[in-house]
């Protein structure tokens, strides 16, 4: 061991006496120092505008700009002029005979030599340090375990570039050669893989052992046995390699023996790491504060309720135009997706199959289907031979309900369920689409029927006032169809009855009246304790007004409207009064739910339910404007004369104790609330998407949307000051860095003088 120490210290002496070590730290200090300081100062400006900030320790340090980010991204250019004259040194000089012939060992001098690197990657360490320090005094409850995990994810990967580094300096005399030869083989290591991605066994073996996004996982709070065991597999072939060549180069064994040990060990060490990395093999550990990387509490119970093995199956239609996140070269990242749950369920499996089929919207009149299809897999690498025929994909599931659209079903003790893809920025499912699919099929969909055949909204067109984004956009993420819920059209003229087992019954904004008959039905289902979520509108609150009397309520006429400078007068932005958060109804102070066209419901009589108005407009700037009137031909605005300011409720909530369970009753003097126009209004920040996915947790006592919340971060403020932050800007920008430059170029001087 001694031996092995002295040779590390020469060669960190000889390391500190040429410029090159002083100035990779210094570079490395510098560039860190830069992007801390400017994420510190941009999160202190946003603190400073009113925004609200998140997981600071995130987003100083990982992410995809934080500073152990930034070191990981180039890191790959300071090891290989570090490592470039390890040993190369020696060749050049003729000094690596002396080595040889002296009473040392190959093992000896190359883990003297490693240790010397190692040494190196603990200074980068600790100077990372440094920025956890002014961090802790500038940002409230810094996640130190997070960033300390980040830190030792940055330090393997510095190891592993070493041991390549030295690997590749013993082969050549010349050290700009081993400097590029080192690049060269991290850039191969990085790309490694993307070989293969057609063929599942090769595809495994080379995405283990690509290097890149290695440390990627433990920077940002994860970190996993299978990428621990991939820099120790790395790091030890590298530096056995290394033995082995320079013990091969004092014996006379043929090139063949050598080659075929080179092999042995290669494939020995890729057979073990493959098989590591295998997923029951696989252990993780959460370094976040909170396990934002993990499972929340909801989900964990939700997998935990799995016992036998479970299939996620992905139908790929190759004519589809989200065919690619099916495809082969895509398969590992896919993958990635889903790998949190891999953690919790038992003999979690994902299949693909590709088939092709038309695609409802698209034609292309050129070609033919099997022409269009031999084109897709083509281009997106599938295998054409083995893809599954309309008529072979329909005997074994049917995609139409679909649309022949990329989908994912997971099959479960002879029960399957939809898992599909979004058409926003993230398209993957996440956790609580994941857990609403998983308890979906486990225990069934909660059914919402809404009324038709009287003009009511329709919960499958695109119409502005219609339902179809949160109630049956199959590829619209905060649809119910998504979150738990079955949506189906009910239309009474052709049923004896409501059923009892509805979630709750929607009827909005009819254009006719009810007959009594359907009147009826209805009566006779809140009789049975059945949950009621009923819209109108002002124009039509007399078709509704027989159902409302049954509750006790009557919509007014006239319109509400409301004073504002930005908008309409018949946009009434209204918001949660504090009762509603007792109700279950959470939002921030000032969140607004809009209702354009509203009226004022009245409580006219005693039905034996417990009312509750939710929301209550303000007496200061609404008024209801009675008769007809068009805002784009004339321009309303209140009349001391004709008009008279009162506090209305546009909705009220209602329950009441029905054969031993709670029916639950909404009633709103709007429609459109959740109509498709409201779901995407962009010039006021609205909860309206929210609170209609809360009215329908509501009406199914919880059950879904599922729970995947989690706690608040409280890393979430700057506690220093612009001016502080300056001061740090010069200590880390300044004068960190310039005491490295001085102290290399003191020592530098004295070894000259000596």
């Amino acid at each position: 061991m001694s031996k092995i120490i002295r040779i590390a210290w020469l060669e960190l002496k000889v390391l500190f006496y040429s410029p090159i070590a002083w100035l990779i730290l210094a570079m490395v200090f510098l560039q860190c120092g830069l992007v801390y300081c400017d994420l510190l100062y941009s999160q202190e400006t946003q603190q400073q505008l009113g925004r609200p900030l998140r997981t600071l320790s995130k987003v100083l340090f990982a992410g995809e700009n934080g500073v152990l980010s930034s070191l990981q991204e180039y890191a790959y250019l300071y090891i290989p002029l570090l490592t470039m004259g390890l040993i190369s040194r020696e060749l050049a000089s003729g000094s690596i005979r002396l080595l040889q012939s002296s009473p040392v060992t190959a093992w000896q001098v190359v883990l003297g030599k490693y240790l010397s690197m190692f040494v190196y990657a603990s200074l980068i360490a600790i100077m990372m340090l440094i920025f956890v320090l002014f961090a802790y005094f500038s940002v409230s409850a810094l996640d130190l375990h997070f960033v300390l995990f980040g830190i030792l994810g940055i330090f393997l990967l510095i190891c592993a570039y070493a041991a390549i580094g030295l690997f590749i300096s013993h082969l050549t005399p010349y050290q700009i050669v081993a400097a590029i030869g080192t690049l060269a083989l991290l850039a191969l290591l990085s790309y490694v893989g993307h070989i293969g991605q057609s063929y599942d066994l090769l595809r495994d073996i080379t995405y283990w052992m690509a290097i890149s996004g290695r440390s990627e996982q433990m920077v940002n709070g994860l970190v996993s046995s299978r990428d621990l065991i991939y820099f120790l597999l790395v790091i030890g072939l590298f530096l056995l390699l290394t033995v082995m060549s320079l013990g091969h180069a004092r014996s006379n064994l043929p090139w063949w023996k050598k080659t075929v040990r080179y092999m042995g060990i290669g494939a020995l060490v890729v057979a073990a790491g493959y098989v590591s990395s295998l997923p029951r093999f696989t252990y993780h550990y959460d370094s976040t504060r909170f396990k934002d990387r993990t499972l929340t509490a909801g989900g964990q119970a939700i997998a935990g309720r799995v016992v036998d093995s479970i299939r996620l199956t992905t139908y790929t239609n190759v004519i589809d135009y989200r065919a690619q996140y099916g495809a082969p070269k895509n398969r590992m990242a896919d993958i990635k997706h889903f790998e949190q749950y891999g953690r919790f369920l038992p003999g979690f499996k994902m299949d693909y199959i590709a088939y092709y089929d038309t695609v409802p919207g698209y034609r292309d009149t050129t070609k033919s289907l099997l022409e269009q299809a031999q084109t897709a897999a083509d281009a997106m690498g599938f295998d054409f031979e083995k893809l599954r025929s309309p008529q072979q994909i329909a005997a074994s599931m049917d995609l139409l309900p679909e649309e022949n659209h990329l989908v994912r079903y997971f099959h479960y003790q002879g029960r399957h369920t939809p898992l599909r893809m979004f058409d926003d920025l993230s398209q993957y499912p996440s956790e609580a689409e994941i857990s609403a699919a998983l308890k979906r099929m486990l225990d069934g969909a909660s059914k919402v029927a809404i009324l038709t055949g009287h003009g009511e909204r329709n919960p499958q067109l695109y119409g502005e006032g219609d339902y179809r984004a949160i109630m049956d956009g199959k590829h619209t993420r905060g649809s119910i169809i998504n979150q738990g819920f079955d949506v189906q059209k009910l239309q009474l003229d052709s049923v004896e009855h409501i059923p009892s087992d509805l979630t709750v019954l929607i009827v909005a904004d009819p254009t006719e009246p009810y007959p009594k008959r359907e009147i009826a039905l209805v009566q006779n289902y809140l009789q049975r304790g059945g949950n009621l979520l009923l819209l109108g509108e002002p124009a039509r609150a007399k078709y509704l007004n027989p159902i409302a009397a049954l509750l006790g309520l009557a919509f007014q006429e006239g319109t509400l409207l409301q004073e504002s400078a930005n908008f309409e007068p018949d946009l009434l932005q209204l918001h949660f009064p504090e009762r509603t958060a007792q109700l279950g109804f959470k939002y921030p102070l000032g969140a607004t739910v809009v209702a354009k066209g509203a009226t004022g419901i009245k409580k006219v009589a005693e039905k034996g339910y417990a009312t509750v108005p939710f929301f209550v407009t303000d007496t200061a700037n609404t008024w209801t404007k009675n008769g007809p009137f068009d805002l784009n031909r004339e321009s309303v605005s209140f009349d001391n004369l004709l008009d008279k300011r009162e506090q209305s409720a546009v909705a009220w909530m209602l329950t009441k104790q029905v054969a031993g369970k709670e029916q639950k009753v909404f009633v709103m003097g709007d429609a459109d609330f959740m109509g498709n126009a409201e779901m995407s209004r962009f010039n006021i920040n609205t909860v309206n998407a929210s609170f209609a996915l809360h009215l329908f947790k509501w009406f199914s006592d919880g059950k879904f949307p599922v729970d995947t919340s989690r706690p608040i971060s409280i890393d979430n403020e700057v506690t220093v000051s612009r001016a502080a932050i300056n001061k740090q800007k010069i200590i880390l920008l300044g004068l960190f860095p310039l005491a490295l430059l001085v102290s290399g170029t003191l020592l530098l001087r004295y070894r000259r003088n000596k």
